[in-house]
């Protein structure tokens, strides 16, 4: 459904010594982009540009620091001029991240000084109003500012969100890495195959084109979706459109609306379950959501295309902002940890009991690291899929993930334990009762 990005931006600034080794190992969409209107930072921005490295930093300070998210729908005529501006202005601020710039807009996640963030903000407003050639026109970014997670081992004394020195990395880590670039290479291949050959019972180009005719559907705060989903009918439901490694480990559950989670593994798989699952068919509401509202941009429109006479909704900024409006655990509809693209792999801020289970014992369990760094590359994975695989601490002493080394009769591991079910499947959709 969604075009290849034209070009990614990866900042691999040279640091201070006690500051960074490497560049974040960001994971990104690849998802379309469109503009839209938000609310922005209401905290005052210092406009001047920082020209010098400044006093020592203290890494120990993560109220210093966080993590940027957001993507802008905008047509750019000069892709390439953009990534230079791009690049020019996170090399000057010491950001670290990826940026992904196509004609159709611009998808971002970049970590550094709040401060420099909040800079890169004003500067990157003025950018897209230049661009723009309309004086009246103010572009709005919906800036996540996220926490680091200040819990994760070995980082204590710098910023939790960075990678450890590529010194204390292990050969096998990385063997790891040059493994999973290869795996990406034919996986992409074979989306790209798929992708001529279509979705099945769907014609995905007349899809494409009825739905670009359609606005986004109607965003709703996180006041604003509480009090729907409360005053919802019998004929509403909840829409995951994310990947089943992320619903696995936190998901919406509300007492009067069933919620559906896609359990898809990419993108493409969603025009086919969504046109063909009938949990679907005769719904008069239904509310998506997705981690910050960039895919949700897209799917509420191919939604509305197959299904005309539904209302539907989107949540604004989707669960990143909802969880950073949400004052306490009985206002937040949302249940267990937010999946996040980043060296984080879930974001801070979480309420409720834990949502995962081990795949083996069932025992209730919602860390892919299982205790490491994510930046470590010590989480659990299928060995014939390469998914992320829950499994608890006194599980995965007894198996082999992948990219792990074993003594011979050890099992491997793969995501239904003794078995792979995802490679080369078709998506098995799961409808969570109202509770």
């Amino acid at each position: 459904m969604c075009p290849s990005v034209t070009r990614c931006i990866k900042n691999n600034v040279e640091r201070r010594p006690n500051i960074l080794r490497r560049l974040i190992n960001m994971v990104s969409t690849n998802h379309e982009m469109s503009s839209r209107k938000s609310c922005s930072m209401t905290e005052p921005i210092d406009k001047t540009l920082p020209t010098e490295a400044g006093p020592e930093i203290d890494l120990s300070n993560h109220e210093s620091w966080r993590v940027a998210l957001y993507y802008y729908y905008v047509e750019l005529s000069d892709v390439p001029n953009h990534v230079d501006f791009q690049r020019t202005l996170c090399e000057g601020m010491s950001l670290n991240g990826r940026i992904r710039v196509s004609s159709e807009g611009i998808n971002v996640v970049l970590s550094g000084l709040h401060s420099n963030l909040q800079v890169y903000e004003h500067k990157v407003t003025e950018e897209l109003q230049r661009l723009s050639c309309d004086p009246t026109h103010n572009p709005e970014l919906d800036i996540k500012y996220c926490l680091l997670r200040e819990d994760l081992p070995k980082t204590k004394t710098v910023i939790s969100l960075f990678d450890q020195d590529l010194s204390t990395i292990s050969n096998t880590h990385n063997n790891r890495r040059s493994k999973q670039s290869n795996r990406r290479r034919r996986r992409k291949e074979q989306r790209q195959a798929k992708n001529e050959e279509g979705s099945p019972g769907v014609d995905v180009i007349a899809l494409q084109e009825e739905m670009m005719k359609l606005r986004p559907s109607q965003h709703l705060s996180a006041e604003e979706w509480n009090k729907k989903l409360e005053a919802a009918k019998d004929e509403a439901l909840l829409l995951d459109v994310r990947n089943v490694y992320e619903s696995r480990v936190g998901h919406f559950s509300t007492s009067n609306v069933p919620t559906l989670l896609t359990n898809t593994r990419k993108y493409s798989d969603l025009p086919a379950l969504l046109a063909n699952n009938p949990n679907m068919k005769g719904k008069e509401e239904v509310f998506m959501y997705c981690t910050g509202g960039v895919r949700c941009e897209r799917v509420s429109m191919m939604v509305q295309t197959m299904y005309p006479k539904t209302k539907v909704y989107q949540l604004k900024g989707g669960i990143q902002t909802y969880l950073r409006e949400t004052e306490n655990e009985e206002k937040c509809l949302f249940k267990g940890k937010n999946f996040v693209f980043d060296p984080r792999r879930t974001d801070p801020i979480h309420f409720g009991p834990t949502v995962g289970t081990c795949i083996v014992c069932n025992s209730p369990h919602d860390d892919y690291d299982n205790g490491n760094a994510p930046s470590e590359s010590k989480e659990a994975r299928c060995n014939t899929c390469r998914m992320l695989v829950l499994i608890c601490d006194d599980c995965r002493v007894k198996f082999i993930c992948w990219g792990e080394e074993g003594e011979p009769g050890v099992p491997l591991l793969h995501c239904a334990v003794d078995k792979c079910i995802h490679e080369g499947a078709t998506p098995e959709p799961e409808l969570l009762g109202a509770k």
